[in-house]
């Protein structure tokens, strides 16, 4: 990362504003080189990291489903593999897959016990190093745990929230992302 990141970075962390409220949108630029798993079609403007052995970011992976196939949300889920053991390997084979949404699917339709339902891999040095950007960016920005959402409104705001937010907050985030008023999608109906 360069110099201006890290002075972007070193101004987030020292004023408070990386986590819950606005994030300066000089960080979105970084985040959108983070290496991910794409789902949904159009502009990307919610980023997860996760980790694959991750039960909130199971969760949220659940909870966002509908969102994307029915509403056209389209998410990028950046692996970290910070939880466990098996956490690394299981990021590294998620971006080695050829199709990586439809192994992530899988992954995730297996989730037991606190796993992801995919068998590590060894990370060759080009997935090494995309790992740990990944890791080092989610770092910098602040973030104290998985899953890490990172989002950009229609008036460029970009908002971070560490956890598995609330299927509520999770209907407000959506909606700021598409523009629409602060109602939730129910309650926006004419």
């Amino acid at each position: 990362m360069g110099g201006i990141m890290a002075a972007v970075l070193a101004f987030l962390l020292a004023t408070g504003i990386a986590q819950g409220r606005l994030v300066n949108r000089g960080v979105w630029p970084y985040v959108r080189q983070c290496a991910s798993i794409r789902e949904g079609r159009g502009p990307v403007r919610l980023y997860v990291f996760f980790d694959p052995n991750c039960p909130y970011c199971h969760s949220l992976y659940d909870a966002l489903q509908p969102a994307i196939r029915q509403r056209g949300l389209v998410v990028r889920w950046v692996p970290v593999g910070i939880l466990t053991l098996s956490s690394y390997g299981k990021a590294a084979a998620l971006l080695r897959a050829t199709h990586k949404a439809a192994a992530m699917a899988r992954m995730e339709a297996g989730f037991r016990n606190g796993r992801g339902a995919i068998r590590p891999r060894r990370a060759p040095p080009p997935v090494a190093r995309r790992l740990s950007y990944n890791v080092q960016l989610f770092e910098d920005i602040g973030a104290r745990g998985v899953p890490f959402l990172i989002y950009k409104t229609r008036k460029d705001h970009v908002h971070a929230v560490t956890g598995d937010p609330p299927r509520s907050d999770l209907a407000r985030i959506e909606a700021r992302i598409a523009g629409r008023p602060k109602a939730t999608p129910q309650t926006a109906r004419p």
